[in-house]
């Protein structure tokens, strides 16, 4: 494991932090630790997101060219609204 320092961190946002840390009866350490994985787990998430997005643009093409916009639930849903 490595270790961090955190400097010029706004003192109400430890604040926040510790009092959080506090209520779920849980070292301050260990919030921010479990904060810092979320935030690494969503940036892969989203890493895979624009990684796919290529293949899911691709994919929306071809589905334009076969029968217009949309799919065909969304196309019977306009249908419906026009009505």
């Amino acid at each position: 494991m490595s270790a961090m320092t955190l400097r010029n961190l706004d003192p109400e946002v430890l604040e926040t932090l510790r009092e959080r840390a506090r209520a779920e009866g849980r070292s301050l350490h260990s919030l921010i630790c479990e904060i810092l994985v979320q935030a690494a787990d969503e940036e892969q998430r989203r890493g895979r997101m624009r990684a796919q997005r290529p293949q899911a643009e691709r994919l929306q093409r071809r589905l334009d060219r076969r029968g217009g916009k949309g799919t065909p639930s969304q196309k019977l849903v306009r249908a419906d609204r026009r009505r």
